[in-house]
């Protein structure tokens, strides 16, 4: 029995998951009453600048491969998403960009506004430590965001969201294990143009985005976009004590600046600077489920008593203490130069980024004040991308090299009653500094072997040095017990390097069809365990990660383009995948082998010149290897977030007024099977199959300068839960989440 399976969890058999039915599948994708944009080319139909002729799909430009390329050209399973798409979704929230997307699950580990749980087929972290990083990247305008917290963001002024499945371990490299989310925002422009959005609805929902840009002089231009988000909470406070607050508010509004610099005629350099800032004055509060432990030691709900303590069997209701409270700022600076050298394009990315979070949350998640946490964190990030990339008739290539500094330092404490009952002191505070620099050398080429053969291929040198420092402050420990490289030696730092890779072929037979075939890798650096009380040093250090991946693919358009069809499978060996179980107040990761079998399949196309069907499904068989529960039971477990079976598609139909405008009527959802919310797969943390469904209906006028829209999001009113913690060994109860009911909204957008 090996140390990593021995950390986790209680129970003895694995919780049976229901599995869709064909017929239903086929029925949600041939009525096309699922995801507006789900796919990844059909997503992207709004990404390109064209509008699409006389009923035809429109040209895909992605930048996957850090160069303008249609997306049909591009060997890898993405999901491109304009930003007049997510508009239409009604999409405001990054969290939110998985109701568009197949095969990727966005689970908000403490509520909006904090740390998400984002999983790209699968592979993801559940674990809510802000030092941490997650597996699955993300990315804006070509920059990595480190800080967890922080990858829970409105969105505003996007161009395009890009969702690349599977490794990037080459290109993009920085923990891009299961692949990564690329957001691209709109850039200035050498003309005036602008637009201003206002909308409101449910939960006193107000929304207002706004931006312009445009030519400021000879050779500079500048775009200033903004928005202000907020509403009254989505879970309703039950308590009727002096200053108890609906929870799950937003209160944000951020700000972004652009001004470029065309410096000669084959120089430009781009200056951004963006803030924002949230006041959640409600708090991420759960929901209190009492639980028990099982015959098999596996944790479940005891449905019999469950409203017991909030008194009301509407699951968006809550009963929490006052005080609660969720603020986060943020502040960053990026810098790009583009120099053409005659062939040869020199791209440098200079960037900074500074995030702080405070967040007091009520644990016992009921009314007394028994169990109060309070979080801290303060994360400071540089990074630094220098690379040169050049096309010839056979041959196209990019070199680089990467620089990355990362710190955070912060507290979790754990306070009220409940300290005294674990620590015998009023409370317990864990202070952390943890340091990451990373260096990385890599390349990455596309070289024709024929006319129709293509062979794709590259390398990436990353080194990771990371160093931790904490002190747990029980107030029985004068000075506390420290953990640094002078009291548990090497067991503080880590000094790892990795090479990753990429071989592939690409065959296109044709104009419109590609085939590609290969084997790609991805690495995610080592990490620390930490919690509310010391960690035994043996489980101290946690390993990194590897993911090998073998895929196949193919992409084609078809009926004078106006149908695409894109598709792949693929195999994943994981080895050391970074899991997560929380013990004895300790958030504890363990390195477990794993492997995921899937694949996907992909449609957009026009029925008629006025109506638009999108449909995509994935599909997933996970299994995290040789995982011990308390009972000493050993077994394979399914991954968190990874659905067997997921489908969503669109339905946007359009009615030409002639000079009076036009009339889009749109409907679109999403299907889930059943997901576990934890490694143990412990059937009181699991969620059962899902289904969502969304309308609207937009008039715009002739010229494009107006748009009234009216929408309802969660049509069929399904309150289903999207995230839950376990604390039946420590309190007797699980904290659960759950999803938006039912909204209605609208909005005015005025385009110059």
């Amino acid at each position: 029995m090996n140390e990593r399976s021995t950390l986790v969890g209680n129970g003895t058999e694995q919780a049976r998951i229901a599995r869709t039915s064909c017929g239903l599948a086929k029925a949600l994708l041939l009525t096309g009453s699922l995801l507006i944009w789900p796919a990844s080319q059909a997503s992207a139909q709004e990404a390109a600048q064209v509008e699409a002729q006389d009923g035809q799909l429109e040209e895909i430009v992605v930048t996957a491969q850090k160069r303008e390329q249609s997306a049909q050209s591009t060997p890898i399973a993405i999901t491109a998403i304009s930003g007049d798409a997510l508009v239409r979704a009604g999409i405001k929230s990054s969290n939110d960009l998985a109701d568009l997307t197949p095969g990727l699950r966005i689970s908000p580990v403490f509520g909006a506004g904090n740390i998400p749980n984002i999983a790209i087929r699968g592979v993801g972290l559940n674990d809510f430590r802000d030092y941490h990083e997650s597996p699955s990247a993300v990315y804006v305008d070509e920059v990595y965001k480190g800080a967890l917290a922080s990858l829970d963001f409105q969105l505003f002024d996007i161009n395009r969201v890009e969702v690349l499945k599977g490794p990037q371990g080459t290109l993009f490299g920085r923990n891009a294990t299961g692949g990564l989310i690329h957001y691209i925002t709109k850039k200035p422009t050498d003309e005036l143009d602008g637009f201003l959005r206002a909308g409101g609805g449910s939960f006193g929902d107000v929304n207002l985005e706004g931006a312009v840009g445009g030519p400021l002089g000879t050779g500079v231009s500048a775009r200033i976009s903004a928005m202000y988000h907020r509403n009254s909470g989505i879970q309703q406070n039950q308590n009727t004590a002096a200053g108890a607050q609906d929870g799950n508010k937003v209160d944000l509004y951020a700000f972004r600046g652009q001004l470029k610099f065309k410096m000669s005629d084959n120089a430009t350099l781009l200056l951004s600077g963006e803030t924002s800032h949230n006041r959640n004055n409600g708090g991420n509060p759960y929901r209190y489920a009492p639980s028990f432990f099982g015959a098999d030691g596996l944790a479940r709900v005891d449905t019999a008593n469950r409203d017991i303590v909030v008194g009301t069997s509407d699951l968006n209701n809550i009963n929490v203490s006052p005080g609660l409270f969720v603020n986060s700022d943020y502040n960053a600076g990026t810098a790009r130069l583009d120099v053409d050298l005659g062939g040869v394009e020199l791209v440098s990315i200079s960037n900074y980024q500074h995030f702080k979070k405070n967040q007091q949350q009520d644990c016992d998640s009921a009314p007394a004040v028994f169990c109060i946490t309070q979080y801290t964190s303060n994360t400071k990030q540089y990074s630094q991308e220098l690379r040169l990339q050049g096309k010839g008739d056979a041959f196209t290539w990019n070199l680089g090299a990467y620089y990355f500094n990362l710190q955070t330092d912060g507290t979790q404490t754990l306070a009220g009653p409940v300290a005294g009952f674990f620590f015998g002191t009023a409370s317990g505070t864990t202070a952390f500094d943890t340091q990451t620099k990373s260096w990385a050398l890599f390349g990455q080429f596309e070289y024709k072997l024929a006319p129709t053969l293509t062979f794709n291929g590259g390398l990436r040198y990353t080194q990771d040095k990371k160093d931790m420092s904490q002190t747990f402050l029980l107030g029985v420990v004068p000075g506390g017990i420290v953990y640094d490289s002078t009291t548990i030696g090497a067991l503080a730092k880590q000094d790892t390097d990795n090479v990753s890779y990429l071989a592939k072929l690409v065959w296109e037979p044709s104009d419109n069809v590609l085939l590609y075939g290969g084997v790609s890798s991805g690495y995610k650096a080592g990490t620390f365990n930490s919690g509310f009380g010391p960690v035994a040093p043996a489980n101290y250090s946690v390993k990194p990660e590897k993911l090998t991946s073998y895929e196949v693919g193919f992409k084609t358009e078809f009926g004078d383009r106006r149908h695409r069809l894109n598709g792949a499978v693929f195999y994943y060996d994981y080895k050391d995948s970074q899991a997560f179980v929380y013990r004895n107040l300790n958030q504890l990761l363990f390195n477990a082998d794993a492997k995921v079998t899937g694949g996907e399949l992909e449609y957009s196309g026009y029925w008629t010149d006025a109506l638009l069907i999108t449909a995509g499904v994935s599909v997933l068989d996970t299994k995290v290897k040789n995982v011990q529960d308390g009972s000493g039971a050993i077994r394979d477990r399914k991954m968190v977030l990874a659905p067997d079976f997921t489908a969503n598609a669109s339905a946007r139909y359009t009615v030409d007024l002639s000079n009076s405008g036009s009339l889009a009527f749109q409907v679109d959802g999403n299907y889930s099977s059943s997901i576990f919310f934890d490694n143990l797969n412990q059937p009181g943390l699991s969620e059962g199959s899902t289904f969502l469904l969304n309308g609207r209906v937009a008039w715009t006028s002739a010229n494009k300068e107006f748009e009234v829209a009216a929408f309802v999001k969660n049509i069929t009113n399904k309150v289903n839960l999207i995230y839950a913690f376990d604390l039946t060994g420590d309190l007797g109860y699980i904290q659960q989440s759950y999803r938006t009911p039912r909204t209605f909204g609208a909005s005015l957008t005025v385009n110059f």
